[in-house]
């Protein structure tokens, strides 16, 4: 190959790269001139250095910091497939992790839009829902009104070792009959939704994981204020003898935030809903 010289301008020019991209390369010993002219301070590249330049563009379009490309730029080429290899893998597991972060952010956004977007507020429906997995704990003795944060906060640490995460949507499952006082309510377990397609390894002595089936469900939602959860159980129940459904005599209470500011009192949006028997 002949060879002749470049200035930085001319460089610049045919690289892409900045004047001051370059001048800063060589502070830094990364990418450094043929020869510097004393007099003048002018700077000279061989035409053959430009091959350097594309190779340091390409390790930064892999996202490598330049301390790791001038590492890399050392390596022999046997050494070099093994550091791309790696790194192969590397971009492989992002790639898996954003795809999973997509996958919540999709499943989180339909969730949240069956709340919010209910047209039919304290009015019974039937819905046709999707089976949906979940982790469970066995309660005893827990009410409506009270507040299970140890149940939750362990079911919280078991979705957070699987690597999965909290779901702002939880609920609990009690039998469904006719109840004289809203605390004769006594829940069975309480879950919350596994959001991700993880598998979970690990076997756990007190909590399960389960599903919710998939099939159709009557359902009423409702803003949780004064005697609405009475009404709307109520409600349900009415709608039952009415049209006499036949039912699994299981409810399962489904909350979600309003707000999630500390400083402001709680608020819910709670939806009961009941497995419809299929014939």
């Amino acid at each position: 190959m002949k060879v002749h010289y470049l200035t930085i301008g001319e460089v610049a020019k045919l690289s892409n790269i900045s004047v001051q991209t370059l001048r800063y390369y060589d502070q830094i010993n990364l990418f450094k001139p043929f020869e510097i002219n004393t007099s003048n301070n002018y700077r000279y590249y061989q035409n053959t250095q430009l091959y350097y330049l594309d190779i340091i563009k390409s390790l930064k379009y892999l996202g490598l910091s330049l301390e790791e490309v001038k590492s890399v730029l050392k390596l022999k080429p046997e050494e070099l497939v093994i550091y791309l290899e790696n790194q192969e893998k590397r971009i492989e597991e992002q790639f898996q992790r954003l795809h999973n972060t997509k996958r919540v952010l999709q499943r989180k956004k339909e969730q949240i839009q069956s709340f919010v977007l209910e047209p039919n507020m304290m009015t019974v429906s039937k819905k046709n829902l999707p089976a949906q997995k979940i982790v469970k704990i066995k309660t005893y003795n827990m009410k409506v009104d009270d507040i299970p944060n140890r149940e939750f906060g362990r079911i919280s640490k078991v979705l957070e070792d699987e690597g999965s995460i909290f779901d702002t949507l939880y609920g609990g499952a009690f039998s469904f009959q006719k109840y004289e006082f809203l605390n004769d309510i006594n829940y069975d377990y309480f879950f919350a939704y596994i959001v991700t397609d993880k598998d979970f390894e690990e076997k756990y002595e007190d909590v399960e994981i389960s599903v919710l089936p998939a099939g159709e469900y009557l359902s009423i939602s409702f803003v949780l204020e004064d005697n609405e959860y009475v009404e709307c159980y109520q409600k349900l129940i009415d709608y039952i003898e009415k049209h006499q459904v036949v039912i699994d005599p299981i409810v399962y209470d489904v909350w979600m935030p309003i707000n999630y500011s500390a400083s402001k009192e709680d608020e819910f949006l709670v939806e009961l809903k009941i497995p419809i028997q299929t014939t």
